[in-house]
């Protein structure tokens, strides 16, 4: 039988330290407004690239001469985040958003998608809540 002991010298201030390290994940809003953040930016800039950063839109039918899915600008406009300690919603709250986001069979309407986490989008994120568990955590 082989048997390992060791002493921590300050194990009090440790064990102190720790334990504000462990009150702080139990709130991950900072984290969490970063990424809401980064969605929006690159929502805002899917319709800059009309639907490029997410697979394309497909081209209009008709003629009209402002850019996709921006007659009015409501729907670029209405993306917004809402964070909270251990989520964050993020919402585009124009009234017909459903409608062009919405992955159901269509005949007229073609999808346009707008929001989506990508690959790119996912290494965001967890990097983003690497990096906090690492700031809270450091001794």
């Amino acid at each position: 039988m082989i048997t390992i002991s060791g002493e921590i010298e300050g194990d009090k201030e440790l064990s102190r330290r720790l334990m504000i390290a462990a009150d702080s994940l139990e709130d991950f809003s900072e984290p969490l407004e970063s990424i809401g953040g980064e969605l929006k930016k690159s929502f805002d800039e899917n319709f800059s690239m009309r639907g490029g950063l997410f697979g394309g839109w497909q081209p209009r039918k008709d003629n009209n001469t402002w850019p996709l899915l921006e007659k009015t600008g409501d729907m670029r406009n209405s993306f917004t985040d809402e964070v909270h300690s251990d989520f964050v919603i993020l919402t585009n709250t124009a009234p017909y958003f459903p409608y062009h986001q919405s992955n159901k069979p269509r005949q007229r309407l073609p999808r346009r998608v707008m929001m989506k986490i990508d690959q790119q989008r996912k290494t965001f994120i967890t990097k983003a809540f690497q990096e906090y568990i690492v700031k809270v955590t450091r001794i």
